[in-house]
């Protein structure tokens, strides 16, 4: 099997940084011929539904003239080799690109959501491997430091919620949950995808 980044196509990697590239959860299987890159690239239908959900949900919360809700995996570029992508973000009209911009913005928005970790944490040196914990800490480190308010991880095995906002701390919240954004801006998971009918009521 191929293990050098020359050998894998570019298609197949999701970010970089830390001197580290990650590639698309499942691109193994690609690699050994047991799936198509078609099969790994995309979102499962309740990641799609969730985003669409919270899209929705954000656009009517807060203030149109003032954000954006971009989603997508709208790419960010921090710096040379530091490249990510973001399933939400939460954009300052006045702090944010052109919107007819064709290429990753280098501004960081105020908040990012992501939904699942999409990357195979094991590097393909051993030695340098991580778990998804690493991957969501050193990522969520990155995007602080180049100026993103908060990013939240919701993690769909486990129903939990995490928002990161300084270098220090984590707060861990429930899908039951109201989670805390920025100002007086909250929202909470489990009533957004009942009201959508993507979760039954409670």
């Amino acid at each position: 099997m191929a293990t050098t980044t020359q050998t894998i196509p570019q298609s197949l990697i999701y970010e970089e940084f830390g001197g580290r590239v990650y590639y698309r959860k499942g691109y193994r299987k690609v690699l050994l011929g047991l799936k198509t890159e078609e099969e790994i690239v995309g979102s499962s239908f309740l990641q799609g539904l969730m985003i669409q959900a919270l899209v929705h949900f954000l656009k009517n919360l807060l203030p149109k003239k003032q954000f954006w809700v971009p989603t997508n995996e709208v790419g960010l570029h921090l710096r040379k080799n530091v490249n990510f992508s973001g399933d939400i973000l939460i954009c300052e009209k006045s702090k944010s690109p052109h919107p007819w911009t064709d290429t990753y913005t280098s501004l960081p928005p105020k908040f990012i959501i992501e939904v699942d970790v999409k990357i195979d944490a094991k590097a393909e040196n051993e030695e340098e491997g991580g778990t998804e914990a690493d991957y969501i800490l050193q990522k969520s480190q990155e995007l602080l430091t180049f100026g993103v308010e908060g990013i939240v991880w919701i993690l769909t095995k486990s129903r939990q919620i995490l928002v990161i906002r300084t270098h220090k701390n984590v707060e861990v919240y429930a899908w039951s949950e109201s989670v805390p954004l920025f100002e007086d801006y909250t929202f909470c998971l489990q009533q957004i995808l009942e009201d959508e009918e993507i979760l039954p009521s409670t």
